[in-house]
């Protein structure tokens, strides 16, 4: 997965539950948070927006395929990144079946936020929480940096997203509340 997006990353450890991570403290809130990321960076910036990098067909791995209950080895990424005060915030990737492209509307979705279809007016499920940590190329939005990030496994209606939010070196000027 980490040749197909648009920002060069190379992953150095395997996705684990959180018991078995230690990322910095800073960063915890963040990575463990259960509502929506939108909500989080909307609540800790005066501004806040989403770019789209792209929506493409990619190869899944095993793991993903299962996750995200694609009938084949084939699936769909949508890439973006999260802008807050202080400049690029996350990066973000979404991996889904070919089906749900289809029937949940995400197609027409562009740079509208996927955490405010996700987090509507219904009880929002999400499961498979797993850390990991980064090594992020220098690129346009961000210096090389290692960077820690989350998957977790959330559902749009019937259909299972697997979400991706990597923090950027950026997030930093974004405080927690006093």
């Amino acid at each position: 997965m980490k040749s197909e997006l648009t920002v060069p990353l190379v992953q150095l450890v395997p996705w684990r539950a959180p018991a078995e991570c230690e990322p910095p403290e800073a960063l915890r809130p963040w990575l463990l948070e259960t509502d929506s990321m939108t909500r989080r960076l909307r609540c800790h910036n005066r501004h806040f927006s989403v770019q789209l990098l792209g929506n493409r067909s990619v190869a899944l791995g095993a793991d993903e395929q299962q996750l995200v209950a694609a009938e084949q080895a084939q699936g769909l990424c949508r890439e973006v990144i999260l802008h807050g005060d202080g400049g690029p915030a996350v990066l973000g990737w979404t991996l889904f079946a070919e089906a749900a492209l289809q029937e949940s509307g995400l197609r027409e979705l562009g740079e509208q936020p996927l955490g405010e279809r996700i987090f509507g007016d219904e009880p929002v499920r999400r499961d498979h929480l797993q850390l990991a940590c980064f090594e992020i190329a220098s690129n346009p939005w961000c210096p090389a940096a290692t960077v820690w990030g989350r998957r977790s496994r959330l559902f749009l209606g019937q259909w299972p997203l697997l979400v991706h939010e990597l923090f950027l070196p950026s997030l930093s000027s974004n405080k927690e509340p006093e």
